[in-house]
Protein backbone atom coordinates (compact mmCIF):
# COMPACT_ATOMS: atom_id res chain seq x y z
CA UNK A 1 0.00 0.00 0.00
CA UNK A 2 1.25 3.61 -0.43
CA UNK A 3 2.83 5.61 2.20
CA UNK A 4 3.93 8.83 2.72
CA UNK A 5 7.10 10.28 3.02
CA UNK A 6 6.98 9.35 6.74
CA UNK A 7 5.88 5.41 6.22
CA UNK A 8 2.47 6.24 8.08
CA UNK A 9 -0.22 5.24 6.03
CA UNK A 10 -2.74 7.75 4.59
CA UNK A 11 -6.57 8.29 5.11
CA UNK A 12 -8.95 10.75 3.06
CA UNK A 13 -11.67 11.71 5.74
CA UNK A 14 -14.17 13.45 3.78
CA UNK A 15 -16.54 15.14 6.99
CA UNK A 16 -18.07 18.71 6.98
CA UNK A 17 -18.02 18.16 10.82
CA UNK A 18 -14.55 20.03 12.10
CA UNK A 19 -14.65 18.71 15.19
CA UNK A 20 -15.62 15.17 14.84
CA UNK A 21 -12.57 15.10 11.70
CA UNK A 22 -10.47 16.31 14.39
CA UNK A 23 -11.38 13.54 16.94
CA UNK A 24 -10.51 11.16 14.14
CA UNK A 25 -7.30 12.93 13.06
CA UNK A 26 -6.17 12.60 16.66
CA UNK A 27 -7.00 9.30 17.18
CA UNK A 28 -5.66 7.89 14.03
CA UNK A 29 -2.68 9.75 14.49
CA UNK A 30 -2.02 7.76 18.08
CA UNK A 31 -2.50 4.74 15.26
CA UNK A 32 0.63 5.83 12.95
CA UNK A 33 -1.84 7.43 10.37
CA UNK A 34 -1.58 10.39 8.39
CA UNK A 35 -5.54 12.11 7.72
CA UNK A 36 -5.69 14.12 5.05
CA UNK A 37 -9.16 16.17 4.85
CA UNK A 38 -12.36 17.83 2.57
CA UNK A 39 -14.77 19.60 4.02
CA UNK A 40 -16.85 18.72 1.28
CA UNK A 41 -17.14 16.65 -1.99
CA UNK A 42 -14.24 17.22 -4.13
CA UNK A 43 -14.66 17.60 -7.57
CA UNK A 44 -11.09 17.35 -8.68
CA UNK A 45 -10.51 13.48 -8.88
CA UNK A 46 -7.00 14.46 -9.56
CA UNK A 47 -6.58 16.35 -6.04
CA UNK A 48 -8.06 12.98 -4.67
CA UNK A 49 -6.02 10.85 -6.50
CA UNK A 50 -2.53 12.95 -5.40
CA UNK A 51 -3.23 12.31 -1.71
CA UNK A 52 -2.53 8.67 -2.23
CA UNK A 53 -4.82 7.54 0.53
CA UNK A 54 -4.82 3.69 1.68
CA UNK A 55 -8.08 4.16 2.68
CA UNK A 56 -11.57 6.93 2.95
CA UNK A 57 -13.67 8.03 5.78
CA UNK A 58 -16.56 9.25 3.85
CA UNK A 59 -19.43 11.27 5.09
CA UNK A 60 -22.57 10.44 3.17
CA UNK A 61 -24.24 14.02 3.50
CA UNK A 62 -21.91 16.99 2.53
CA UNK A 63 -22.45 20.65 1.56
CA UNK A 64 -22.95 20.80 -2.31
CA UNK A 65 -22.29 17.32 -2.69
CA UNK A 66 -22.76 13.55 -1.66
CA UNK A 67 -20.36 11.24 -0.35
CA UNK A 68 -21.91 7.90 -2.23
CA UNK A 69 -21.82 10.30 -5.81
CA UNK A 70 -17.93 11.27 -5.01
CA UNK A 71 -17.61 7.06 -4.06
CA UNK A 72 -18.95 6.81 -7.53
CA UNK A 73 -16.88 9.19 -9.28
CA UNK A 74 -13.93 8.15 -8.04
CA UNK A 75 -14.23 4.51 -8.86
CA UNK A 76 -15.80 5.74 -12.31
CA UNK A 77 -11.88 7.39 -12.05
CA UNK A 78 -10.24 4.49 -11.29
CA UNK A 79 -9.44 5.50 -7.45
CA UNK A 80 -10.16 2.55 -5.53
CA UNK A 81 -9.06 2.17 -2.02
CA UNK A 82 -11.30 0.55 1.63
CA UNK A 83 -13.73 2.94 2.66
CA UNK A 84 -16.08 3.37 5.90
CA UNK A 85 -19.34 5.70 4.50
CA UNK A 86 -20.54 6.89 7.72
CA UNK A 87 -23.76 8.69 8.23
CA UNK A 88 -26.19 10.05 10.95
CA UNK A 89 -29.59 8.87 8.36
CA UNK A 90 -30.84 5.67 8.34
CA UNK A 91 -31.97 6.43 4.54
CA UNK A 92 -28.52 7.60 3.51
CA UNK A 93 -27.19 3.82 5.00
CA UNK A 94 -29.77 2.46 2.85
CA UNK A 95 -28.90 3.86 -0.26
CA UNK A 96 -25.43 3.33 0.99
CA UNK A 97 -26.24 -0.36 1.00
CA UNK A 98 -28.24 -0.59 -2.25
CA UNK A 99 -25.62 1.26 -4.57
CA UNK A 100 -23.16 -1.87 -3.70
CA UNK A 101 -20.23 -0.02 -3.63
CA UNK A 102 -16.76 -1.69 -3.28
CA UNK A 103 -14.83 -2.35 -0.60
CA UNK A 104 -16.95 -0.33 1.26
CA UNK A 105 -18.70 -0.44 5.54
CA UNK A 106 -21.39 1.65 6.61
CA UNK A 107 -21.40 2.89 10.26
CA UNK A 108 -23.85 5.08 11.37
CA UNK A 109 -23.60 8.15 13.58
CA UNK A 110 -22.73 9.02 16.36
CA UNK A 111 -19.99 6.28 16.73
CA UNK A 112 -16.99 4.87 18.99
CA UNK A 113 -13.59 5.98 17.49
CA UNK A 114 -12.88 2.22 18.22
CA UNK A 115 -15.65 0.91 16.02
CA UNK A 116 -14.67 3.30 13.37
CA UNK A 117 -10.86 1.99 13.85
CA UNK A 118 -12.77 -1.67 13.29
CA UNK A 119 -14.87 -1.09 10.21
CA UNK A 120 -11.87 0.30 8.81
CA UNK A 121 -10.04 -3.04 9.28
CA UNK A 122 -12.63 -4.75 8.33
CA UNK A 123 -12.88 -2.73 4.76
CA UNK A 124 -9.18 -3.02 4.39
CA UNK A 125 -9.42 -6.69 5.03
CA UNK A 126 -12.03 -7.77 2.23
CA UNK A 127 -9.73 -4.99 0.14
Amino acid sequence: MPQDIHGQRTILVVEDDSVLFEAIRLHFQQCGWNCKWFDHAPSDMDEVRAIGADAGLIDVNLPAGNGIDLINCMRADGIDFPIVVMTGYIGAAQQARESGIANSQILMKPFHLRDLRVKLSTAMAAA
